[in-house]
């Protein structure tokens, strides 16, 4: 086995390619912080494909988008080359120059045959992608390609996408350089101008433009932009008539209770739409976009007792499955209560507890509160 690739201290451009195609819907859009578990997963893939070993991956799907990627590439790569021999470069950092700013990236993989180029970019995710040609990564790269590769005209642009079953390619000509450098330089220099005007507040209301990946940007709580559009929605769904407030400044408490009942409206409706949408999908019905997923089915044990002897057959001590259950201590303190007449039964379940709690066997957790 290779060793692992450590990506652990590859930075991001403050407007990367793979950020672009937020800020071209919005100007205002800043990518939140850390990282997830899907994230996780891809860099997991994108690391054993990097070194072409898959045993440092965690379950059969991760094999399985990793084995349809190299089958994928090869078979495209084999057409490419058609015999000939390629130059290939592996997680290559490309640096995009523009028009009075820059940004840079990291592309996956370059092959490089003559005056003809590859770009590869592997997506792991369900997530829909753009076209090669609609797709603002795929035309940062590029520029970013043709500025490194003086001798490259043409340049196939492929993302593999095995989760959705999808190879999207495009075609990108050197002569479109220009054009290209205008567009990215126009989407950069706007998120340059509005971006900072987050630190005294919020941009102006005009400047924000709310689309589906405000889900994604750091500043969705605060931004009047998506406030507006959320009253605007809880307005038509709304059973009754729903007051009108100012919410231009997102700090001020009368605003954040006028969004606060607004988000209990858009939360009731939302909620009833997914439901909608996933037993649609159930049915059979297909969407322009959206797949639907398996995430598994989650198994819960029915007998603790049954489950503790069988666990001992296999070598592990009770005390042991006890280490690794959660027990719901309201229900186990409900049952030693059960067990006092009637009459003692609370004074019981409260003996225990206390003595639970001197034995520091009890974490308590903060308190919750609701709003209403």
């Amino acid at each position: 086995m290779e060793d692992k690739p450590d990506h652990s201290n590859r930075g991001h451009a403050e407007f990367s390619p793979s950020s672009l195609k937020y800020v071209a819907g919005c100007s205002g859009y800043v990518g939140r912080s850390g990282t997830n578990a899907a994230a996780e997963k891809g860099t997991r893939i994108h690391e054993a494909l990097e070194i072409k070993d898959p045993s440092a991956l965690h379950d059969e799907e991760e094999v399985n988008i990793y084995e349809t990627i190299v089958a994928d590439e090869e078979a495209y790569l084999s057409s490419f080359a058609n015999g000939e021999t390629y130059k290939e470069y592996n997680e290559i950092q490309v640096d995009i120059k523009l028009d009075g700013t820059e940004t840079w990236g990291t592309c996956d993989k370059f092959v490089k045959l003559g005056e003809k180029a590859v770009m590869i970019d592997y997506k792991t995710g369900i997530s829909q992608i753009d076209e090669p040609r609609e797709n603002w990564q795929a035309m940062a790269y590029t520029v970013g390609a043709f500025q490194a590769h003086e001798e490259v005209n043409e340049i196939d642009f492929v993302f593999f996408i095995p989760v959705r079953g999808q190879t999207l390619t495009g075609v990108f000509t050197r002569d479109e350089l220009p054009d290209l450098i205008k567009k990215l330089s126009k989407i950069i220099k706007r998120g340059e101008k509005i971006r900072p005007q987050w630190d005294g507040g919020a941009p102006d209301l005009y400047e924000l433009n709310p689309t589906v990946n405000c889900r994604f940007c750091a500043h969705e709580d605060v931004c009047p932009a998506l406030g507006g559009l959320a009253v605007e929605v809880a307005s038509r769904v709304a059973d009754d008539a729903l007051p009108r407030g100012d919410i231009s400044d997102p700090d001020d408490p009368k605003t954040v209770e006028h969004l606060y009942v607004v988000s209990k409206i858009v939360t009731n409706w939302a909620t009833r739409i997914k439901a909608k949408a996933m037993a649609m999908a159930k049915e059979g019905v297909e969407f322009p976009t959206l797949r639907l997923k398996s995430m598994g089915a989650p198994k819960k044990c029915t007998n603790n007792v049954k489950l503790a002897k069988l666990a001992e057959e296999y070598d592990l001590e009770p005390e042991q499955v006890l280490d690794l259950a959660s027990v719901p201590l309201t229900k186990l303190a409900k049952a030693v209560g059960d067990t006092a007449p009637d009459g003692e039964k609370k004074q019981k379940s409260k003996e225990f507890l206390d003595a639970a709690q001197d034995l520091d066997i009890i974490a308590t957790s903060d308190e919750r509160f609701t709003l209403s």
